[in-house]
């Protein structure tokens, strides 16, 4: 794989656009679209990867590693074969995604695990500390990573504005995507570059996730679910989950801003991500256009001001 040159910007300056097509077929307004799919390997997961592989070599690790269903691994194996680092990435083995000869091509060592994604990441943590890799899997010491990474998304919205806009969608599964923009935003409004912070419109599957069922059942404190009450099919896989890593940084959230949290099922998911694509030309992930539809189901009908941005978080395979 070509080197990534030492002058190259992290990545981000992701797609931002006005989506004039989709405000008149699902009758709303100033509705923008901010899309991470644009990145290099065509998730959010990019921005957070970069910061991880500099922060390892900079630590002196010579191998990264990560556990997953699919993105973030073939993210972290990417920006670390990049840099010539050693990258282990770990995924449950009943996953048999599309992502893992992505892996393989990028020089990862593979290793799958007959556990649940929840209990894999807490395997990974202690994997790492004993053979001293560097853990980027989510909730790990280094995670804080995350939150800095995901801050860029809000600064380069605003300065795609020029101010904040009144509603932020964002798909959550762990939750660490939308809690890193509400820092990000929270960070620029305590500066004084912004006035106002935006009311954030969590989404996420219908079939179980505790960010979306603490904040429905009106809980403070970010709820473990039962595993047996989750269902995960191919389209929720990225939302799914009975631990989420950073649940309650992204529930402080919701709450902080005045927003909500909005469970889609798969039926609605792809029913978005058909729509996007023949009105936007865009190819999502149905997980990522959750997002979309629960900007729908939370504000069309209603007169609102000012602007609201979907954050798409992957592109389609």
């Amino acid at each position: 794989m070509e080197q990534i040159s030492e002058e190259e910007k992290p990545p981000g300056l992701t797609p931002f656009f006005r989506a004039r097509n989709l405000e008149r077929t699902l009758g709303m307004s100033k509705l923008f679209l901010k899309f991470e799919g644009a990145s290099i390997t065509g998730t959010q997961k990019d921005r957070i990867s970069y910061l991880h592989v500099r922060r390892a070599m900079e630590l002196g690790y010579d191998t990264i590693s990560v556990a997953t269903c699919g993105n973030y691994g073939a993210s972290i194996s990417y920006f670390a074969s990049a840099y010539g680092m050693k990258s282990v990435v770990a995924t449950p083995s009943f996953y048999a995604g599309e992502r893992n000869e992505e892996i393989y091509e990028n020089g990862a060592t593979l290793i799958q695990k007959n556990m649940k994604y929840e209990d894999l990441v807490e395997y990974m943590k202690d994997k790492s500390r004993d053979e001293n890799w560097y853990d980027a899997s989510p909730g790990s010491f280094n995670s804080t990573v995350d939150i800095l990474g995901y801050e860029s998304i809000a600064a380069e919205i605003v300065q795609n504005l020029g101010h904040s806009p009144s509603y932020v969608a964002a798909p959550v599964g762990n939750g660490t995507t939308l809690a890193g923009i509400y820092s990000g935003f929270k960070k620029l409004y305590r500066k004084g570059v912004i006035t106002t912070i935006p009311r954030f419109i969590a989404s996420s599957t219908s079939l179980g996730n505790p960010i979306v069922y603490s904040w429905k059942h009106g809980y403070k404190k970010i709820q473990v679910l039962e595993p047996s009450t989750i269902v995960e099919t191919q389209v929720n896989e990225p939302l799914v989950s009975f631990r989420s890593m950073d649940g309650q940084k992204a529930l402080n959230s919701i709450y902080d801003s005045k927003g909500v949290a909005i469970g889609v099922n798969d039926e609605d998911m792809k029913k978005f991500a058909k729509i996007i694509n023949s009105q936007q030309s865009i190819e999502v992930l149905p997980a990522s256009a959750s997002s979309m539809s629960a900007a729908f189901r939370n504000l069309s009908g209603r007169t609102y001001s000012g602007e609201v941005v979907v954050i798409l978080t992957g592109r389609g395979h």
